[in-house]
């Protein structure tokens, strides 16, 4: 499942690539074609690009938000070691002034 889904990534960047060259070279023997003016074809690989980007923000949104989560998860399992460290030092630093 892995492989398929690093094969399609793959195959997306291709096509991004095609698209991209596509519109750079979008010229007619009478000179450039005005923006405007576009093909069905051209449309539905526009659609296609915008579809795939808005994938990719909602999978970076998704991970962005996941990593925040972690880092929080992280600062306050940071925070209790640290607390529970500070209370052994403590009731360890008091049982030695007991002893004296």
């Amino acid at each position: 499942m892995r492989s398929e889904t690093t094969s399609e990534s793959q195959e997306n960047i291709v096509e991004l690539s095609a698209i991209r060259r596509e519109k750079h070279i979008a010229s007619s023997p009478y000179g450039p074609v005005s923006q405007g003016l576009t093909t069905l074809q051209r449309t539905n690989r526009d659609r296609q690009l915008t579809e795939l980007l808005n994938s990719l923000e909602n999978a970076v949104a998704d991970l962005n938000s996941k990593s925040y989560t972690a880092l929080d998860t992280l600062a306050i399992a940071i925070q209790g070691a640290r607390v529970a460290l500070s209370a052994t030092a403590t009731d360890e630093a008091g049982t030695d002034a007991d002893r004296s």
